[in-house]
């Protein structure tokens, strides 16, 4: 990266503060045009079943995602750029505690799975429980709610991890505790998004809220204090960073979060939803989703930088998953509400052959798997053209150059 264009320290505070509030002006405006839909408050968002790496077995993984109250950084401030989730909650009435209860109840009896097809926590090593939010936030789910979800899961012996997420405030002692002295049987990781570890980036590109590292720190000593995992979030290529700006600025991240403690993180390529700003500048023309080839770099690039043969390295994203229940029909096409209409892709020719590739190095954590295309004579020239688009101003220059000049603030 070009000196000083992605340094926060050298750039006026004032511009800086008014770059953020032009992001989170429009972000709130995308939140207010979003239609607000009564959902059924005791059914599930999502019920889907992936493949996942877990003690050197290839298993399928459950992931279950309640039908919730939202982020509360949505709520308050807009949240983040790239996120809609949001677009899958209730704002006319608040779910309940009993709700929740419900909700779980139908995961353990199998109610609601499609094509009446047998669904039994036993059968899957990993369990993902999901809120479109934080789950150890008490303004979003009772804590009592999430006692009554880890208790209920010691009878499971077939699950051995279960893996939940939140935003680093509040992953406390008093959160994790309430956790911990319920849940004996398993392995609990939580998952913090980081986004970036440089602040700039963090703050404007994507609307995090997180002013500096120190609660990131905290949380990640606290959950090791009662031996749960950690892993971090990276959201790869946020609005306003170039192409090779976003793969350096997530190999950058990826290492600062290995040098934190994290035990693995988790690349997180944007995809778009509806009413987020990521979207909305692809709109306009101001984005386009990360390139498939990139990713590869980050994840050699990291691999480069620790000098180490294994590391828990992840690449999220919507590329392989069997949804078995939830959605009620009004999102993408009818599909999911939450699903995004556009992931991370190269083109059409081998966008399909690199997602595969994908898929089993999140198997197998073999780097190698990611060179097994080929290089693609349709895109792989254009890939490595964008690369070297450099673009001098800073982040507050482009805020300003792309959203400052169309709307009065």
């Amino acid at each position: 990266m070009e000196d000083n264009i992605l340094d926060i320290e050298s750039i006026d505070k004032v511009k800086v503060e008014k770059a953020k509030s032009i992001v989170e002006y429009k972000i709130k405006q995308l939140r207010e045009a979003t239609p607000n839909i009564r959902y059924k408050h005791d059914e599930l968002a999502e019920v889907e079943i992936n493949k996942f790496f877990y003690e050197s077995e290839i298993i399928d993984r459950a992931m279950i995602v309640l039908r919730a109250n939202g982020c509360e950084h949505y709520k308050h401030n807009g949240g983040c750029s790239m996120c809609s989730h949001f677009n899958g909650t209730d704002r006319h009435t608040r779910i309940t505690t009993d709700d929740y209860k419900r909700q779980w109840e139908k995961v353990r009896n199998g109610i609601e799975i499609k094509g009446n097809k047998r669904f039994d926590l036993n059968n899957y090593s990993v369990v993902c429980v999901y809120n479109l939010g934080s789950l150890l936030n008490e303004n979003e789910i009772s804590s009592e709610a999430v006692k009554y979800i880890f208790n209920s899961l010691n009878v499971y012996e077939g699950v051995k991890k279960v893996i939940i997420e939140s935003r680093a405030e509040y992953v406390t002692e008093e959160s994790i505790k309430n956790i911990f002295d319920v849940y004996k049987s398993g392995i609990v990781e939580v998952g913090i998004g980081v986004e970036s570890t440089n602040k700039l980036i963090r703050e404007v590109c994507h609307h995090k809220g997180i002013d500096d590292l120190t609660e990131i720190n905290k949380a990640v000593d606290i959950l090791h204090k009662y031996n749960f995992k950690a892993l971090a979030y990276i959201n790869f290529k946020p609005i306003f960073l170039t192409e090779q700006e976003a793969i350096e600025d997530a190999i950058n991240t990826a290492i600062d979060c290995f040098n934190m403690g994290f035990d693995a993180v988790s690349l997180e390529p944007t995809s778009l939803q509806n009413y987020s700003l990521a979207n909305y500048l692809y709109q306009l023309g101001e984005y386009r989703v990360p390139w498939l080839w990139s990713i590869r770099d980050i994840v050699q690039g990291i691999y480069d930088r620790k000098n180490k043969e294994k590391l828990d390295i992840r690449i999220g994203g919507y590329f392989d998953e069997e949804v078995l229940s939830g959605s009620q029909g009004s999102g993408f096409e009818n599909k999911n509400e939450i699903f995004p209409h556009m992931t991370s892709l190269n083109c059409d020719k081998c966008s399909n052959k690199f997602i595969e590739c994908i898929k089993k190095f999140n198997m197998t954590y073999d780097i190698n798997e990611l060179y097994k295309v080929d290089k693609c004579d349709n895109c792989y020239k254009i890939w490595k053209d964008t690369k070297k688009i450099k673009d001098m101003r800073n982040i507050v220059e482009r805020v300003y150059d792309i959203m400052g000049e169309k709307y009065e603030y």
